[in-house]
């Protein structure tokens, strides 16, 4: 075994045959990172727990175990407890406005409701106040009539007044019929995307892997939405397919949408999973733990 990390991987990169260039195209890691690693100079990289994910990546790229390989050189490791406390602070500081302006929002349906009210009172006072003002000018109006002399000519008005106008009660039906066909696909559609969620190992040590077994209906989708800068690794598989390119993401990039359709298991990791959050058909996925670095190997049923 080589005395240094950075020594281990450059000599099993070259055993290979394989430049930085050619990690690089593997892993979507920078050059510059991964010459940094081989120099086991850590303070370059854009974080400490990136460093982690970026040495375990690295060592899969040359044909090392990465887990077997972490343990080995662990005292080489820097530690992110430091910075894993203060990423965790910073999510708790992004969501505080947002429990405030939650508390807001509580009361706003409570006043529009006080607000409608006093308007149907006042339109309902306004309506009263003219249909009795109608009903004198009527009255006036019949008296007048009674002392008339063409009689039957106000009659036969009446009798016209009078007619119903006809109406199409198949026209009638049509909405109530339509209102309940869209109900019913509305009903589907709900029961279709519903998902049944279950934690079957959580998963302990500095890098968690946490398993869920998820029962979902045809179609599923998988959303991850970040508060955050973070690494990002979504597979069909463990150690699979990549459906999304291995690469920091932030903010900006939010939400990330993965097709997993025709998937059976998808295998996530994150660099940040104090700031990422996972959602299967609109369900979210916790992390366990307070780890910077941690998996999810979701299970579809």
């Amino acid at each position: 075994m080589e005395k240094e990390i950075g020594a281990r991987l450059r000599n099993a990169r070259e055993s290979k045959g394989l430049s930085l260039e050619q990690v690089q195209e593997t892993t979507k890691i920078k050059t510059r990172y991964l010459h940094a690693i081989e120099e086991n100079d850590f303070s370059v990289l854009p974080g400490k727990f990136y460093t982690r994910a970026f040495i375990r990546e690295y060592a899969s790229a040359v044909g090392i175990d990465p887990e077997e390989m972490m343990e080995e050189h662990k005292d080489e490791m820097p530690s992110f407890e430091k910075e894993e406390a203060a990423q965790y602070k910073r999510v708790q500081k992004q969501k505080e406005p947002s429990a405030k302006r939650t508390n807001v929002s509580k009361y706003l349906p409570t006043l529009m409701t006080f607000v409608l009210v006093i308007g149907l009172l006042f339109v309902a006072y306004t309506f009263i106040k003219n249909g009795n003002n109608d009903l004198g000018i009527g009255a006036a109006d019949q008296e007048v009539s009674d002392n008339d002399i063409n009689v039957p000519e106000a009659s036969d008005a009446e009798d016209t007044e009078s007619t119903p106008v006809s109406s199409d009660p198949t026209d009638e039906e049509d909405p109530e019929d339509q209102d309940g066909g869209e109900k019913t696909s509305s009903e589907e559609s709900e029961e279709h995307e519903s998902s049944d969620v279950s934690l079957a190992e959580k998963g302990t040590g500095s890098f968690p892997e946490h398993t869920y077994n998820i029962a979902t209906g045809e179609e599923k989708s998988l959303t991850i939405e970040l508060e955050g800068t973070a690494y990002l690794e979504v597979q069909g598989e463990k150690n699979g397919e990549n459906l999304i390119s291995p690469i920091e993401y932030s903010p900006e990039d939010s939400p990330v949408k993965v097709d997993v359709s025709d998937k059976k298991q998808v295998f996530i990791k994150t660099g940040n999973a104090l700031g990422t959050i996972v959602k299967i058909n609109g369900e979210q996925i916790d992390f366990q733990t307070q780890q910077a670095t941690q998996k999810l190997l979701l299970n579809f049923k």
